[in-house]
């Protein structure tokens, strides 16, 4: 009976956290802010179909712009407001986390194509705007994003 008491406090002290186990410090938690997306070249012909996906907590790609339609049309001059994707938890992170953003051009034929990504992390927050180059397949586009605390 003694053995068996012994290991109930052991397991009792081990969850409580008094067993000389590290506690992991609370998570402050921020939020990316997508704000827009200029077009300076096209990838495609006279326009591109443009998505954004952000990798989430768990490293997967979650699309999360545009909000309501498959994606946005695009072309030289173009700036599309981004905010009806705010809403979606792939957005939030970590102070010490980062989110991979990747902008895609959607095709009915073939597999769309990447034009470029960027590396937002949860330290930017209380930074200014920031504004990143995004280039491939051809495209040239501009993100503007902004980290916020929540």
């Amino acid at each position: 009976m003694r053995g068996i008491a012994r290991v109930a406090a052991a397991a009792f002290l081990s969850i409580a956290g008094f067993a000389g186990t590290a506690q992991a410090e609370p998570i402050d938690y921020v939020r990316i802010e997508l704000l827009e997306l200029t077009c300076h070249q096209q990838s495609e012909g006279d326009h591109d179909e443009t998505y954004l996906k952000v990798t989430d907590a768990n490293g997967n790609a979650v699309k999360v712009w545009p909000g309501s339609v498959k994606y946005q049309t695009m072309g030289p001059g173009y700036v599309r407001s981004m905010t009806d994707g705010n809403g979606n938890a792939a957005l939030v992170l970590g102070k010490q986390q980062a989110r991979t953003m990747t902008l895609w051009d959607y095709d009915t034929t073939s597999g769309d194509d990447k034009l470029g990504s960027t590396l937002a992390t949860g330290s930017e927050a209380g930074a200014e705007i920031q504004y990143r180059s995004l280039e491939g397949s051809g495209g040239v586009y501009t993100i503007a994003y902004r980290v916020i605390d929540i």
